[in-house]
């Protein structure tokens, strides 16, 4: 008995690990009040549940909901975002709107953004890095899985969109989730797929273009890899392999256009078409609501300009390229690799030809972050020689993302426009001087010091042991490397009896190298 039972055990049990891992440091974080895009998803949870109503009348305006991402339809005014991440948020906020009715008490701002963060992003994203450790693990082993999931804890942008109200970091989780779930049913021995695992896939991408419309070209090329996945099995010639995706979609697809018929009058019009503020509903008229072409120029700026330059902030992200090279020599995963590729190029692409680019108030590309585990799933497959190079780039990556998270991770736009009005006025592109937004914005706020105290550090879980400043660095890197060098060790001693199933698979994949 004890021996059938511990490989199950030891299995989940890294996974488990890393999500605890992940789940502490998202939810190391409590943001301050500020930032209108996660207001712009507070104000409909805070009216659905205290007036019944979608409308946020009573909170843009003033208030510390107050925000200018909205709206305008029949007279009322709406949150201008995709509703799924609202809807998450509402599952957080459901218990201590219980708290506040039962006490008469109005909780504070940061305490109700705080659990609607952890439900709607957070918990999410620790899911979906449980679900990348496996993915790693069963390509390399326990200590490249830990040694991924590492990176994308502490050297990639995921930390600080982990631990705020924005769609990238759910959106990120919905795809990546996506991913791993048709990859262990297409490359599994049951046969024919699960019904649950076809049904699932397909609500976690109607799920993530719920969450952030612009992922829809991703959750296309993640759906075109299952039907030639499934094709591969000898299993698409089934109607159910069509019919349970859409099944599991639909009722994601019923309730976004539900929201947008209550709202915008129409279940195919978004909130997007309907703004308020004139410079975002003039940017949202051109194209595809605001999509038009991909421009040279801002691919440049998205991946290694200093000012939003993915590449320069997360150097350890372009290990992914030659990681994507040895992902697809390796039997049974070049679709993966292929796929992964294609939905990095597919976000990137779109982002190229978006008005806003920049995103605003960020220090990275941020609409490419939901694209940011498929860059990470290539690391795993990296020979052990590439450590050499793969340290040093994961350390300049950490010194980037930890201080924008320790700190504020938004910024103003103010430096950047100011580059680009100088290229504007040459001819030429923006330059780096003075571009680099976390050398100049986030690490001298957060040093700055007032009155003996370090305000540019967010509060965060090591207030209750009384830290402050940087010492508040230490708990954290402690809660998270623990977990995951307990994941590393303890997956390692899972019993060998599932090799002979592993192989078989292998070799029955159409795939193989």
């Amino acid at each position: 008995m004890t021996s059938a039972a511990e490989p199950r055990r030891t299995g989940r049990t890294g996974p488990a690990l890393a999500f605890l891992a992940a789940l502490l440091a998202f939810g190391y974080f409590a943001r301050r009040p500020w930032n209108p895009n996660e207001n712009s998803r507070m104000a409909p949870v805070l009216a659905a549940f205290w007036h019944h109503t979608l409308a946020i009348d009573g909170y843009w305006a003033s208030g510390p909901v107050q925000t200018n991402d909205r709206s305008e339809s029949g007279g009322r005014t709406y949150s201008d975002k995709a509703p799924g991440s609202s809807v998450l948020a509402a599952l957080g906020y459901a218990p201590v709107y219980a708290w506040e009715r039962a006490t008469g008490t109005e909780a504070r701002y940061v305490i109700r953004k705080y659990a609607m963060t952890v439900a709607a992003v957070g918990l999410p994203l620790a899911l979906a890095l449980a679900a990348l450790f496996a993915l790693a693990r069963s390509a390399a082993g326990p200590r490249a899985a830990a040694a991924v999931v590492a990176v994308a804890l502490l050297a990639s942008p995921l930390l600080p969109y982990g631990s705020v109200l924005f769609g990238h970091g759910l959106a990120a989780a919905l795809l990546l989730g996506a991913f791993a779930v048709i990859r262990f049913a297409v490359t599994g021995p049951v046969r024919p797929v699960p019904a649950s695992h076809l049904a699932g896939a397909g609500a976690l991408l109607a799920g993530a273009i719920a969450v952030e419309y612009p992922t829809a070209p991703a959750a296309l090329v993640l759906g075109l890899y299952a039907l030639h996945r499934l094709h591969g099995r000898g299993e698409l010639a089934r109607a159910r392999s069509l019919l349970l995706p859409l099944c599991g979609a639909a009722p994601v697809a019923l309730g976004l256009g539900l929201y947008n018929w209550a709202c915008f009058g129409s279940p195919l019009s978004p909130g997007y078409a309907h703004l308020t503020v004139p410079m975002f509903r003039a940017v949202h008229a051109q194209g595809v609501l605001g999509v038009g072409l991909p421009r040279l120029g801002v691919l440049y700026y998205l991946t290694v300009h200093p000012a939003r330059g993915l590449f320069v902030h997360a150097p350890v992200l372009l290990l992914a390229l030659p990681g994507l090279w040895f992902m697809a020599r390796r039997p049974g995963w070049r679709a993966e690799a292929i796929t992964c590729a294609a939905v990095f190029v597919s976000l990137l692409l779109l982002n190229a030809g978006f008005g806003f680019w920049w995103g605003g108030y960020t220090y990275t590309a941020r609409h490419v972050v939901p694209a940011i585990p498929f860059l990470l799933v290539p690391l795993a497959f990296l020979p052990r020689r590439a450590l050499w190079v793969g340290m040093p780039l994961f350390l300049l990556s950490a010194a980037q993302v930890l201080p924008a998270t320790f700190g504020d991770p938004f910024t103003s736009d103010g430096r950047l426009m100011a580059q680009l009005r100088l290229a504007q006025a040459s001819g030429g592109l923006a330059p780096w001087r003075g571009a680099w937004s976390i050398g100049e914005d986030a690490w001298p706020a957060l040093v700055r010091r007032e009155g003996g105290g370090w305000p540019g550090f967010a509060p965060n879980g090591a207030r209750l042991l009384d830290l402050t400043g940087p010492a508040t660095v230490l708990p954290f890197l402690a809660l998270v490397i623990a977990p995951l060098l307990l994941a590393a060790r303890a997956a390692r001693r899972r019993a060998p009896v599932a090799a002979p199933a592993r192989a078989a698979v292998v070799e029955r994949d159409p795939l193989r190298a």
